[in-house]
């Protein structure tokens, strides 16, 4: 019997004994934001905002569930209390809309683009197509700057910088170390930062609003990570920028090249001598 996606979470830590008998925490997220949050390849919640929230929840004694869903789609289901937990950039909008824990993060967008097309100010992006997350903080900046760009947004933030790639937008506007974090992972080229640090802003907890009392209950578990070191250790095993194997795989084909030429040569080359051989005989 396969268990829901949301439920896996709880039910590992109230087996472990780690916590009573209670409702869980319902924690909301992205399935495609690494190294932040996201599914592994065995369909468990995994990232550095999810280890985050497991160590606040040991901590804290709570039980958490965590659902992954499409961005907007998630940030509406927090605003309306079907979620209680969800990480995110603050801004002035959503402090309208949500309660934030302390923040543990200090995160900045960039613009990437095709080499040497360099944008220092918004009112370059006029008229040039700009590929973003549906309903992500580059989105509300955009929207609420009132500027002349034409938005291309797509769901998953992973995928902004393929606009670009495959010449769908002229440039993308993501957070940086997701910038960082796909072009590693995916070997994508032809791309890079071509714009200064926009949208420096703190990262945290976004939390129901019916729900204040978790505020304080988040608030000290983060105090007590941020203490015993834990905190730090989780920055330095998830945030570290990622290995790119793809450039020494391409390489290494590159590499074959010639010696499968010099190969299929010597076995002609022995064709031909053992046909020699045969006509002398």
């Amino acid at each position: 019997m396969s268990l829901p996606r949301r439920w896996l979470l709880t039910l590992a830590l109230v087996a472990s004994g780690a916590v009573a008998a209670q409702d869980p925490v319902r924690v909301g997220g992205d399935p495609h934001y690494p190294p932040h949050h996201f599914l592994g390849v065995d369909g468990r919640p995994q990232g550095f905002d999810i280890a985050v929230i497991e160590e606040i929840a040991g901590e804290q004694s709570l039980a958490i569930s965590v659902e992954f869903g499409e961005w907007s789609a998630t940030l509406a289901a927090l605003e309306r209390g079907e979620l209680d937990v969800v990480p995110m950039f603050i801004s002035d909008d959503r402090r309208q809309r949500f309660l934030f824990s302390k923040p543990f993060l200090r995160r900045h967008h960039v613009l990437y683009g095709r080499p040497g097309d360099r944008v220092e100010s918004l009112e370059e992006l006029a008229g040039r197509r700009v590929a973003v997350q549906f309903g992500g903080t580059a989105w509300e900046w955009l929207v609420n700057a009132g500027t002349d760009a034409v938005l291309r947004p797509v769901n998953e933030e992973s995928l902004v910088l393929v606009e670009v790639v495959r010449g769908d937008a002229d440039f993308a506007l993501l957070p940086e170390d997701i910038g960082r974090h796909t072009l590693a992972v995916q070997g994508l080229e032809g791309i890079e930062v071509v714009g200064p640090r926009w949208l420096e802003s703190d990262y945290a907890l976004g939390v129901n609003p019916a729900r204040p009392e978790l505020v304080a209950r988040l608030d000290a578990g983060l105090a007590a990570i941020e203490a015993n070191g834990r905190l730090e250790a989780l920055r330095q095993q998830w945030l570290q920028p990622p290995a790119a194997p793809a450039r020494r795989e391409r390489w290494s084909a590159w590499w074959l090249l010639p010696a499968g030429l010099v190969l299929s040569a010597a076995l002609a080359f022995l064709v031909l001598e053992r046909r020699s051989r045969r006509q002398a005989r």
